[in-house]
């Protein structure tokens, strides 16, 4: 039997079902053959792959994924991908890799993932409905929907330090804006499309709308003279005149306009639910953690620390990607990773 003690195993990700055997508070020996119970699939040397097993790998993949797997030529795929999986992890105990230290800080990680989940897990309890009112009130600001206008421009541009160039923008700026004028107000397709024959802004490629802005980030994109002239429209369909505003000249088709409102709270009930939740979790957590560090007498020596150089690429350092500390997610906690699934096989030979 190939084991892995924890002092130096071999790091194999999630994905190899890993089976503990025995454990202390410092080793650990795993054994990487697979559950034999139920209805073998494959065999090799060693090992079985029960169809168990495969069902097991198949639910772990996302819906999508799952999808690509309905043939029996893709089925068989990824059988040998399994089993390809197994025997690679094998051979690299039998040559020695499972001593290799970074694969003893792979497999912490993997581990302190699945202990940070299980510890949040049974931390989220769901708030009560009184519970999310009083959130709800204390934070009503945070759930306003802003006033926003929804326009499509024809821009022509027309630097300021050039006066020949603003009179001739100016001029046809005019005269497309006469165009426009003897369409139907609800006609947005014909406007769109004189947008896309003149305009100068990368927005003609969708007709020269703007999508939904407030009127400060119509200020800040393109003007306090745009933003003046959008909220003088009143209506869909409504055109503006000719906007001299920085850089050139708009001529503005208001498509729609939302007034300012106050989402209620059954709209955002789920929204506060996660968020209350995830902040249960994470404060757990965070005590959780503080309670371990506490009885196992953390002690940080900053005089040594202070020492420790960190170079850009140490002297002997490996080329190759390397174990890392997961990045913390929002509230310190570090978030869990998907488990890895082996490489697909190199296309055959023509």
């Amino acid at each position: 039997m190939n084991t892995l003690p924890l002092s130096r195993p071999a790091c194999l990700g999630l994905a190899l079902a890993l089976a503990a055997c025995s454990r202390s508070s410092d080793t650990v020996t795993i054994d990487l053959r697979r559950n034999a119970q139920g209805t073998p699939v494959a065999t090799y040397r060693g090992g079985v792959l029960t169809v168990e097993e495969l069902n097991r790998a198949l639910a772990q993949m996302p819906p999508m994924v799952r999808m690509r797997y309905q043939t029996p030529a893709q089925k068989k795929e990824l059988v040998e991908r399994l089993v390809r999986l197994d025997l690679l992890a094998r051979e690299a105990v039998a040559r020695g890799h499972a001593k290799d230290p970074d694969m003893v800080e792979a497999l912490k990680n993997i581990l302190a993932q699945r202990m940070v989940k299980d510890e949040m897990d049974s931390k989220g309890t769901a708030p009560t409905d009184e519970e999310l009112q009083a959130y709800y009130d204390a934070h009503v600001a945070d759930f306003a929907r802003p006033e926003t206008y929804r326009v499509s421009t024809l821009f022509l541009a027309a630097p300021e330090n050039d006066a020949a160039r603003k009179k001739t923008q100016g001029a046809r700026a005019e005269q497309l804006l006469a165009q426009a004028r003897r369409m139907k107000p609800d006609d947005f397709a014909a406007f769109g499309q004189l947008v896309k024959a003149n305009s100068e802004d990368p927005s003609k490629m969708m007709e020269g709308d703007l999508r939904a802005l407030t009127v400060v980030d119509l200020t800040n994109r393109y003007g306090p003279e745009v933003a003046k002239a959008v909220q003088e429209l009143k209506n869909p369909g409504d055109l503006s005149a000719v906007v001299h505003a920085r850089n050139g000249f708009h001529i503005l088709k208001l498509r729609a306009h939302t007034p300012a409102a106050q989402v209620p709270l059954a709209e955002v009930k789920g929204q506060i639910q996660t968020r209350l939740q995830n902040e249960r979790r994470n404060q757990a957590y965070e005590r959780f953690l503080a309670e371990l560090k506490s009885r196992s007498n953390v002690q940080i020596d900053e005089a040594v620390l202070a020492k420790v150089v960190v170079e850009a690429a140490p002297p002997g350092a490996s080329t190759g990607p390397r174990t890392m500390v997961p990045a913390p997610a929002p509230g310190g906690v570090p978030a869990p990773q998907p488990a890895p699934m082996p490489a697909p096989a190199p296309p055959a030979r023509q």
